[in-house]
């Protein structure tokens, strides 16, 4: 668990250094002395975040080795998947990273068993524009806003059912899932409205609407499941995130516009971590800020850039079962990885004999 009284003082000591004010910070031209910085807060503050891992292509999840200087005289080609544009990102059970590139369509990543593999294919055609992604132990969810659709594949990639404009989809951005629950969140663009369904897609409602009230939206973005709450909708026209009980009713709201810590300038992806945080990222700041559920600031990560732990234009965010954290770094080509590293909490004293 953060600690507010020292966290929130690192928080808004990083306002003063990396982040004060946001809008001062260009994403082609990184803070000279935060260069690669890999762990937040910085010292002698214990790290709460540390970088793990970039991957844009197959060679980096360990699918593919370089060619040697001899297979390149010789001509020898490589089919090689590199990330064009990721727009979206999610994590199943098994470790398995699903990716939304604007170009790609679904890519599917396992480090672990050192494989990629194209993953969507509809009829012969990539998915285009996967802006949302969500995964469970049986199947995976993708939304589509050119194509106003979302989909349900299995596990090996074969679409299973999809709902559309038909149907109501509106340019549809993120997706949430809840297996336990049977339920499935969409967050529908241009409709500023999200809509339940169960993961067979029969819709259970729709709320929302255009507006500032609470409840309603103005071109909301993504969504994420609040284990034991509901779930979490970055409501990005309005600068604020909302909560809601799993029956879409209304909890509360935090956030506003700014260019400070704990403020918003282009809320996009959201996730949480096993320990209820909210981790927003904000695609104009180059960066994810940290929040507990009351919308209090805990902790702003990254900066505009190209190097570790920068970002430029970074949009979904996923977080797995063990408090990885994976970004989609848009304009830089690339996931990248950290971790949550939670308090060491102390070992009880033993009893005097």
């Amino acid at each position: 668990m953060f600690k507010h009284s020292t966290l929130l003082s690192v928080a808004f000591a990083c306002v003063a250094s990396a982040m004060a004010p946001l809008s001062a910070q260009k994403p082609a031209a990184p803070p000279v002395a935060q260069d690669e910085v890999l762990a937040w807060p910085p010292p002698p503050a214990p790290a709460r975040i540390k970088w793990v891992a970039e991957y844009r292509n197959a060679f980096d999840v360990g699918a593919k080795k370089k060619r040697s200087f001899l297979d390149r005289l010789a001509g020898k080609s490589e089919d090689v998947i590199w990330l064009q544009r990721p727009l979206s990102v999610a994590v199943d059970d098994k470790g398995v990273m699903f990716v939304g590139d604007y170009n790609l369509g679904v890519i599917a990543m396992d480090p672990a068993n050192k494989k990629i593999w194209k993953f969507s294919d509809i009829a012969g055609a990539v998915l285009p524009s996967p802006t949302g992604l969500a995964a469970d132990s049986k199947f995976v969810y993708a939304a589509s806003a050119n194509a106003s659709q979302v989909v349900v594949f299995d596990k090996e990639g074969h679409q299973l059912s999809s709902v559309g404009r038909p149907d109501g989809i509106q340019r549809p951005v993120g997706l949430a899932v809840d297996e336990s629950r049977d339920l499935l969140v969409v967050v529908n663009g241009d409709e500023h409205a999200v809509r339940l369904y169960n993961r067979n897609l029969r819709l259970i409602k729709t709320l929302g609407g255009r507006g500032t009230d609470d409840g309603q939206f103005n071109y909301p973005t993504y969504a994420c499941m609040v284990p034991g709450l509901g779930f979490a909708v970055v409501d990005s026209g309005n600068f604020r995130v909302q909560l809601f009980d799993y029956k879409g009713r209304f909890i509360r709201t935090f956030g506003k516009v700014g260019d400070m810590a704990g403020q918003f300038a282009r809320p996009k992806g959201i996730a949480v971590d096993s320990e209820g945080h909210l981790y927003v990222v904000d695609g104009a700041f180059g960066n994810f800020q940290i929040f507990d559920q009351s919308g209090q600031i805990l902790l702003p990560v990254g900066a505009g850039g190209a190097r570790k732990g920068q970002f430029q234009v970074p949009n979904g965010i996923a977080i797995d079962a063990s408090d990885g954290i994976y970004v989609a770094d848009q304009i830089n080509r690339r996931i990248q990885k950290f971790q949550y590293l939670r308090e060491e909490k102390a070992s009880p004293s033993p009893t005097p004999q």
